[in-house]
């Protein structure tokens, strides 16, 4: 909905070790300002619409329903969990990236079903919303200072062109690297075909997906290269729970349990 509002994209190429690709536009935040009342607007029209209706109410209320015992043996989380009145938010319990300074709540419900997971929904929006006006005020106090790590061994790559989609680098970077400096050239050779080297060990981090909990496990040997990765993706635990959300009800349920469950098919294949 924000894309479609403002036309802004971020890419996952824009984050990277020690920071991000480039610094955000200049008139990011105006447009993200401009953009939110109508955001607001268009999520209070899609509530009445849906919320009260006769017919969408009598397809999800007691539909789907898992209860919080099932979602704690089927390793269950995100708002399907949240939906049994378990406020369980890896932001809140175990926070990342300075979440612990901003101010939300975490929505809980205790229905259960598909319709309750629709509300959360809803008014989890509504809390990112909430998030986004303190991430704006963070930004204008923190405007010109650096998004990036000036270490060039691990910044790659260095000077990118400002431009809509981030890609791509600046032509003074290209002029200088290709005729003025060999050394950046080399530099900037080894850095984007070997990467940088990560001290021997390993790593356990996750963080709150729109599906539940992420978690990504890293092992190095000291390489440029992961020795083992592994990624816990909430998609493909919640679809376990198809099967006891299901049981006893009619074949169209299946469709409204897994919409509900909302898993996306290429976590699941990873």
């Amino acid at each position: 909905m924000f894309e479609a509002v403002t036309g802004l994209r971020m890419n996952h190429a824009f984050v990277r070790p020690g920071g991000v690709a480039q610094d955000v536009p200049p008139d990011l935040v105006e447009q993200v300002r401009t953009a939110e009342p109508l955001i607001r607007r268009y999520l209070a029209q899609l509530g009445d619409l849906m919320l009260a209706n006769p017919i969408f109410k009598g397809r999800l209320v007691g539909v789907g329903h898992l209860n919080l015992a099932g979602c704690m043996a089927l390793g269950i989380t995100g708002p399907v969990l949240r939906s049994t009145g378990l406020p369980y938010d890896v932001r809140k319990t175990d926070p990342y990236c300075g979440y612990e300074t901003y101010d939300f709540d975490v929505p809980t419900s205790d229905g259960a079903d598909c319709y309750d997971r629709v509300v959360l929904r809803i008014e989890e929006c509504y809390q990112s919303l909430r998030i986004v006006e303190q991430c704006l005020e963070r930004l204008e106090a923190t405007a010109g200072q650096p998004v990036m790590v000036g270490d060039r061994k691990i910044a790659w790559p260095a000077q990118l062109a400002v431009a809509s989609d981030g890609q791509g680098n600046s032509l003074e970077h290209i002029k200088e690297i290709m005729g003025t400096s060999m050394e950046a050239l080399i530099h900037h050779f080894k850095l984007v075909t070997e990467g940088f080297r990560v001290p021997v060990g390993q790593a356990w981090q996750t963080v709150e997906h729109p599906r539940g909990e992420l978690g990504v496990h890293v092992v190095s040997d000291g390489g440029t290269r992961p020795y083992r990765a592994h990624f816990r993706d909430p998609s493909f635990n919640n679809l376990q729970a198809v099967a006891a959300m299901c049981e006893g009800g009619q074949v169209a349920d299946v469709v409204v349990a897994v919409a509900s469950l909302d898993p996306v098919l290429g976590g699941v294949d990873r």
